[in-house]
């Protein structure tokens, strides 16, 4: 396709992506709702979980220069007491609370405050398909989750301390007991915890703090 713009004649290819919608405009970062396929794609690639599966119940994306540059994907609660610990509510299934699982984008972008104005604008999307409520982790080894806390999530602390059974060859306790076998009680890395309220009716049950540094 071809514009004419202050006389300039102007040269425009469209980048389609998977759900049929085409992209005109090169040079802007442009947030779309993107594939689990699209998505998974640059995970695998960036994330430092790699190809390691993961439910996407919706996924966003940074398309820029025709390629899709930033995704994020949001997940039904991965901990199934979640709603009950976070909110006060009964165990059970809860399709309008979501966890954000990932978060990635191509390492040309970071550092650059993209990745805030991106997560707003994913946030405002949910807000749109009825979702109360978004809860998402930060890995203690690794982050305080800076992105959240620029995103506005508020900060509920640190996940309770959970320890894994090592065997003596390296391997992990699954499931089972551990007695009788020879190895040695490892204690995990917590997990920061922040939430994201867009349904306001909806009470937090965890305390809130200040944005760990």
């Amino acid at each position: 396709m071809s514009t004419c713009d202050g006389g300039v004649m102007q040269t425009q290819l469209a980048f389609q992506l998977s759900d049929g919608s085409s992209i005109l405009t090169p040079s802007l970062n442009i947030y779309k709702s993107i594939s689990y396929a699209e998505a998974y794609k640059l995970v695998s690639a960036y994330h430092y979980l790699g190809s390691k599966r993961f439910i996407g119940q919706f996924c966003f994306g940074i398309i820029k220069d025709y390629q899709i540059v930033g995704a994020v994907i949001y997940s039904p609660l991965s901990v199934p007491n979640s709603a009950l610990s976070a909110f006060g509510l009964p165990r059970g299934s809860y399709p309008d609370l979501l966890e954000m699982s990932r978060l990635v984008l191509e390492p040309s972008l970071n550092g650059k405050n993209i990745g805030s104005s991106f997560i707003a604008y994913s946030l405002r999307e949910l807000k749109k398909k009825n979702i109360r409520a978004v809860i998402s982790y930060a890995d203690s080894d690794r982050h305080v989750g800076a992105i959240y806390q620029a995103a506005n999530f508020g900060y509920y602390g640190l996940s309770p301390q959970k320890n894994d059974f090592i065997f003596a060859n390296g391997r992990k306790l699954t499931r089972g007991k551990s007695k009788g076998f020879v190895g040695k009680w490892i204690p995990r890395s917590r997990k920061h915890r922040y939430v994201y309220l867009i349904d306001k009716s909806l009470n937090i049950i965890w305390p809130k703090e200040r944005y760990p540094k």
